[in-house]
């Protein structure tokens, strides 16, 4: 975990919650620019939440309905080799990565989080479009669902405005 800081926008952090702001989508092998639903990563609490990690995993897929995770299944060394991820901060116009990123290097030294030494924090109505682009899949491989969520704390902070 990062450094915690003892204010935001000027206020004593009074208290963490821990907080989760996960999402799930499965992709087809080859596709491009498929985006999470708008709303997935969007931030919607009242309190700001201070981010601390990004956790992105992968699970192999069949060609069944609804789809079943392949067994055994490939090794993340394999499947996150499969995938790139792009992130967008809408709210503040920034890119969180350059180009589409493949995930095997986005997470370093096996790890499989990319976790932030000091927090990035989205206030209400601020969040993240991600957007994925698949390579081919091998054989035996039909789907591949991606796992994301966003993890770190909402935060209380003290003393409450008039308008709150």
């Amino acid at each position: 975990m990062g450094r915690l800081p003892a204010k935001f926008a000027d206020k004593v952090i009074t208290f963490r919650i821990p907080y989760s702001m996960p999402g799930e989508l499965v992709v087809a092998p080859s596709s491009q620019g498929t985006q999470f639903p708008e709303a997935t990563f969007l931030h919607n609490v009242d309190k700001p939440f201070e981010i601390h990690r990004f956790i992105p995993r992968t699970t192999a897929l069949d060609d069944s309905t609804p789809p079943a995770v392949i067994n055994p299944q490939p090794t993340a060394f394999v499947t996150d080799k499969l995938i790139r991820l792009r992130i967008n901060d809408t709210s503040k116009n920034e890119q969180l990565t350059k180009n589409a990123h493949l995930i095997d290097t986005m997470v370093p030294n096996n790890e499989r989080l990319w976790e932030w030494e000091d927090p990035y924090t989205l206030v209400r109505s601020e969040g993240f479009q991600v957007s994925i682009d698949a390579q081919v899949f091998p054989a035996g491989i039909d789907n591949i669902r991606v796992e994301i969520a966003f993890q770190g704390f909402l935060i209380v902070i003290a003393p409450p405005t008039e308008t709150r």
